[in-house]
């Protein structure tokens, strides 16, 4: 049988993986609109961004440390993301794998890691 605490934790990690895209999706979608944006959007959009990079900042160091069992050297899951695809190896895979099917067709540039 599969300890609770188990279940908890990777419940805690899918939750924090969905939250994270969910407000990488409200960031792009804002940078895609950025000089369209009047003084009460962009101020509510740079506070969502300040969440965003917090949420990330907590995924990058907790649920990235579990994905790819090695302790982060950077502060973003991007940045984390494009040094495992520069080195190789299955990290590698995993890193293009989320680059591709979670974040670069919703980048606005089309290529976000």
């Amino acid at each position: 049988m599969v300890p609770v605490e188990l279940i908890l934790l990777l419940l805690a990690a899918y939750v924090t993986m969905f939250v994270s895209w969910i407000l990488y999706l409200a960031v792009m979608k804002l940078k895609q609109h950025r000089r369209e944006l009047g003084p009460v959007a962009k101020v509510h959009a740079y506070l969502l961004l300040a969440i965003a990079l917090i949420v990330d900042l907590f995924l990058t160091l907790f649920v990235g440390t579990l994905l790819f069992l090695a302790v982060p050297k950077e502060l973003t899951l991007t940045a984390r993301l494009k040094r495992h695809q520069i080195e190789g190896g299955w990290r590698a895979r995993v890193a293009a794998w989320i680059c591709q099917k979670l974040l670069n067709q919703f980048d606005p540039d089309g290529h976000h890691c």
